[in-house]
Formats: structure tokens, sequence, C-alpha cells
């Protein structure tokens, strides 16, 4: 708990945060490719940049709400 509670403690957990929430919008990128739809070219690039965006956003969403509840 005194490691978490450090600031580089909380910044490896905001970055564990980050990579899940980041794999999970790939995931839903890959589920919109298992359904057929997203191969074009211009389409993919735009999805990669909105689940990168998304994760960023998603994080410190997490974050202030973590930060509220506790």
């Amino acid at each position: 708990n005194g490691f978490f509670a450090s600031f580089v403690g909380r910044f490896v957990l905001f970055g564990y945060t980050w990579a899940l929430l980041h794999h999970a919008m790939g995931g839903i990128r890959h589920f919109i490719w298992d359904l057929g739809y997203g191969f074009d070219k211009k389409v993919a690039t735009r999805m990669a940049y909105v689940s990168a965006i998304l994760s960023i956003v998603l994080t410190i969403l997490v974050w202030i709400i973590g930060y509220s509840v506790r």
C-alpha cells in the first residue's frame, strides 16, 4: 500500500489503467472488424485514432470517478 500511495505507484497504476482500457478499445475495434465493417483504410485509421483517444479520456474519467468516490 505504501508504494501504490506514492507518486511513482500512482503513475504505474495510471499507466496500468490506460493499458487495460486501450486493450479493451482495441478489442471493440476488432469486434467491429469481425462484424465486417471498417476495413477501408481511411476508416481503419480513424478507428485507431479514436480508440487511442477514447482510451486516454476513459482513463482520466476512471481516475476522476475513483478520486471522487474515495
